[in-house]
């Protein structure tokens, strides 16, 4: 019900609005046509324009992450009213009292005005008819009528009806009677109906009777042109209406001919010469008028669209700024320690690539397409459009590489043709490594083939290639003058990419073995981490820079002494260099054994150095 007293508010100052400006712009000019049509047709906007409602749609992009963030904001803000709500509520009076209810009384008020404006109108109605049923009446054609009462005081008409009492019925009074045709052929009773059904609606409004009472005036305008547009003599049909001037009553519709209070106006209208056509442009009025209406109606639709997630945001956490960086399911990754190729696949979904890191740019260096990313200057960069992304450790700082094309050297445009026995097989890509046993050096051009498929790729660079394999097959790395080595595909384990790392060793006494090609491993004859902590020598500065384990790869000869020390796994230089130090100037070790005798074998040492200078070690009270 509020909704619908607001929208009646709204039509009464809008109707008012246009009632203003008609009244002080073009009321007093001689277009009575064109002003009953713009009353009517103003009444008839002031109902509607409220009605009319231009909506102007704003499209906001919102990215998931933002949306999860606003989502529980509300939420934590709903379980923190829940949480207070019994504690309010105890708060409250015990004997709370209802406000008086304003709306209700509003109300009913105005549908008692409502009923009582139609109850009159009904009751107008009611009377004509019953005028009409005892009178005598005279057929004019055309559906028109006149009928004769002596009730009737003074000529009036309804809709195709004149009445007229006896004695203006007898004397014929022409002029008079064309008067009311002129009502009856300009539809004024229907003009008159429908204002008096607004009239209804609006009945609270002194605007609506003000213009109620014009629009009758208009008609009685119209009536007198009718009347001198036949030939009749204006000034003997001035005599005639001040002669027959006296008030009427009791017919709220009817369209009566003598109108004491609007007499002197029709006698200065009929006197007053037509207004210049030029003053037309007065009615531009009604264009501000209703456009100001639609303005102050009009709304703004917000649509919110769920931005595609960006590959690179930025949080804020107890004051310190880390980038956080995705790949989307499917990216190639590329991971290289030291140069090194550790690891390549598919980004898999809900895997690490595939949920956001972050990364403090004082320790790590974000990269997107060769240029750097700053904290304070985040591009948006969609999810989907991230090709490649590579780690790169071992440097300073470690480094994370985005792309939006593909630039690793395999395209994977690679199709063999298979014979018969392979055809079928699973097959997946996998990357291989070849290095040199020996010194870690990673070998440029060393051949990596299928020997039942005859495939063959050559290393890179960076010592790795990529080929597709299918299942139970061989395949063989060699490089000149080092032993091939050769690995069994027996078994795919449902990665997209699969490595494969070939330690390629010189013939004879310079083989080195794997770990798991001896029967006993080589042991370091004291606590390593207390000789590390003894021996350790890493300035406060990268103390304070943050601890992280490295992993070193070495050799233990057949006499136990190191060689050969290559980084596997670090994260920033200053560590990486000093746990390289560390393993290449440490005493002999026991060496591995294999058939009863001492063996060259490839070892992978841990220098942990958060556990080195942990508290309470020999390395914190000598440093």
């Amino acid at each position: 019900m509020t909704l619908f007293l607001t929208y009646e508010l709204k039509v009464a100052v809008l109707m008012t609005v246009f009632y203003i400006f008609w009244r002080l712009l073009v009321a007093n000019e001689t277009w009575h046509k064109l002003n009953r049509i713009v009353l009517i047709s103003t009444a008839i906007a002031s109902f509607i324009l409220p009605l009319c409602v231009i909506t102007f749609h704003q499209t906001v992009e919102v990215i998931p992450e933002t949306t999860e963030k606003i989502e529980n904001m509300v939420q934590v803000e709903m379980s923190d009213n829940l949480h207070h709500a019994p504690a309010l509520i105890n708060d409250l009076p015990q004997e709370a009292t209802t406000p008086f209810n304003w709306q209700m009384l509003l109300s009913i008020v105005y549908f008692i005005g409502v009923v009582v404006v139609l109850s009159r109108m009904l009751l107008s109605l009611w009377r004509l008819h019953q005028m009409k049923q005892q009178s005598e009446i005279h057929s004019m054609g055309e559906g028109r009528e006149i009928a004769v009462s002596e009730r009737v005081r003074q000529p009036f008409s309804w809709w195709k009806t004149v009445f007229l009492n006896r004695k203006d019925y007898e004397e014929g009074t022409t002029a008079l009677l064309t008067h009311e045709l002129g009502h009856i052929r300009l539809h004024h009773s229907a003009d008159v109906l429908f204002v008096e059904l607004l009239t209804a609606l609006q009945w609270f409004n002194p605007t609506m009777w003000m213009l109620r009472n014009d629009l009758r005036t208009i008609h009685e305008y119209e009536a007198d042109q009718q009347v001198l547009s036949h030939g009749f003599n204006n000034i003997q049909y001035l005599q005639l209406l001040i002669r027959k001037a006296a008030s009427q009553g009791g017919y709220s519709l009817a369209n009566g001919i003598f109108n004491q209070s609007t007499l002197k106006k029709r006698v200065t209208m009929m006197m007053k010469p037509k207004s210049n056509h030029r003053r037309w442009l007065r009615f531009a009025y009604l264009l501000p008028i209703i456009a100001t209406s639609l303005y102050v109606t009009a709304e703004t639709k917000t649509e919110y669209i769920t931005k595609e997630e960006s590959a690179i945001t930025l949080r804020v956490k107890d004051g310190e700024k880390s980038i956080g960086v995705k790949a989307p399911t499917g990216a190639f990754y590329t991971w290289l320690v030291n140069g090194r190729l550790a690891e390549r696949g598919v980004v898999k979904e809900n895997g690490f690539w595939n949920n956001t890191s972050y990364h403090h740019t004082k320790y790590e260096t974000i990269i997107l397409d060769g240029n750097e990313i700053h904290e304070d200057d985040i591009p948006y960069v969609p999810l989907s459009s991230i090709k490649e992304v590579k780690l790169i450790q071992g440097e300073q700082p470690r480094c994370i590489e985005l792309y939006t094309s593909y630039v690793s050297d395999f395209i994977r445009t690679d199709k063999p043709k298979w014979n018969e026995k392979y055809k079928d097989n699973v097959k997946t890509w996998m990357f291989f490594r070849v290095e040199d046993a020996a010194t870690g050096q990673q070998l440029k051009g060393a051949e990596v083939a299928v020997e039942e498929t005859g495939q063959k790729v050559y290393t890179n660079e960076e010592g790795w290639c990529e080929m597709i394999v299918p299942l139970n097959t061989t395949i063989k790395a060699s490089y000149k003058g080092l032993e091939s080595q050769t690995f069994k595909i027996d078994k795919i384990n449902g990665e997209e990419v699969q490595g494969r790392a070939f330690m390629l060793s010189q013939p004879g006494n310079g083989h080195v073995y794997s770990h798991w090609d001896v029967k006993q491993e080589p042991e370091f004859s004291s606590d390593k981490n207390k000789w590390f902590a003894e021996h350790v020598q890493l300035s406060e500065a990268s103390k304070k820079a943050g601890l992280y384990r490295v992993i070193v790869g070495a050799v233990i000869n057949e006499d136990g002494s190191v060689s050969g020390a290559r980084l596997s796994n670090g994260v920033r230089k200053d560590l990486n260099e000093e746990a390289l130090r560390l393993v290449s100037s440490m005493p002999k070790w026991k060496p591995a054994m294999k058939d009863g005798k001492a063996v060259k074998c490839l070892n992978l040492i841990r220098v942990d150095f958060p556990e080195i200078f942990k508290e309470g070690n020999i390395s914190t009270k000598r440093h």
